[in-house]
């Protein structure tokens, strides 16, 4: 009896522990992908970039790949050196991305024409001392470990007490991680409040009823994300 109250204290300590570096993690991951994630623009914008000498690496493209099942995934755009999107990224760390519709030169870069000019200010795309790669990269980097964090608990922590771990597994696909940050706070930081309490028994949610929220909360995320950039501009929520 003597010795199982310092370790629940110690289990405790270190599960806000774990509880606090996966919310750091996840909001570092947060800011750092809001910033470097793809910006629409115009190429007024790309001409004016240019000539300031903001340009540091440049793309064109067919277009923007869909991220995968990973919600932590960068954007990458589809490489095509006559393709009808160009992307370049800035020293501040941003990236700018505009629909030419058409190749903006020759096939061959002219020394006056722009792809001329961003042929001599700016390096190629795939740049690793680009801040606005390293920016991706490191985000890339922060959700893959809160990833990887919440899969190990899931599998080898606790029993879950709202649903099974099937259940918290379909759900932790959620776009930008909100699935994760929901099991953060259902299973690790509600429970924690309870003072060691045991939670009455409850039948937890099933595999099939994670799947099922989850087709429905990605389905409805994209309609919101959509619905915000309308209201608030690409600035504030790029896509």
């Amino acid at each position: 009896m003597t010795d199982s109250a310092p370790a629940s204290a110690s289990g405790g300590r270190w599960g806000r522990v774990f509880l606090l570096t996966m919310a750091l993690g996840w909001s570092v991951w947060a800011v750092l992908a809001w910033w470097a994630a793809p910006r629409e623009s115009d190429v007024g914008q790309l001409g004016r970039d240019v000539a300031a000498g903001r340009v540091v690496t440049v793309e064109r493209g067919d277009g923007w790949q869909r991220p995968g099942a990973f919600w932590g995934t960068t954007p990458n755009l589809r490489p095509d050196p006559r393709g009808p999107t160009l992307a370049w990224s800035l020293p501040d760390g941003r990236i700018r991305y505009a629909d030419v519709g058409v190749p903006l030169g020759d096939p061959e870069p002219t020394p006056d024409g722009t792809d001329g000019r961003l042929t001599r200010v700016a390096e190629a795309w795939p740049s690793t001392s680009a801040p606005a790669h390293r920016i991706a990269a490191a985000a890339e980097v922060l959700a893959a470990a809160v990833t990887l964090g919440w899969l190990a608990m899931l599998v080898v922590g606790p029993d879950p007490v709202v649903g099974t771990r099937w259940f918290w597994f379909w759900l932790g696909s959620l776009p930008f991680g909100l699935g994760v940050l929901a099991w953060l706070h259902r299973e690790r930081w509600r429970p924690s409040r309870r003072h060691g309490s045991t939670p009455p028994a409850v039948a937890r949610r099933s595999g099939w009823v994670g799947l099922g929220w989850s087709l429905l909360a990605t389905v409805g995320l994209s309609l919101a994300v959509v619905a915000l950039r309308g209201l608030l501009g690409g600035a504030l929520v790029p896509g």
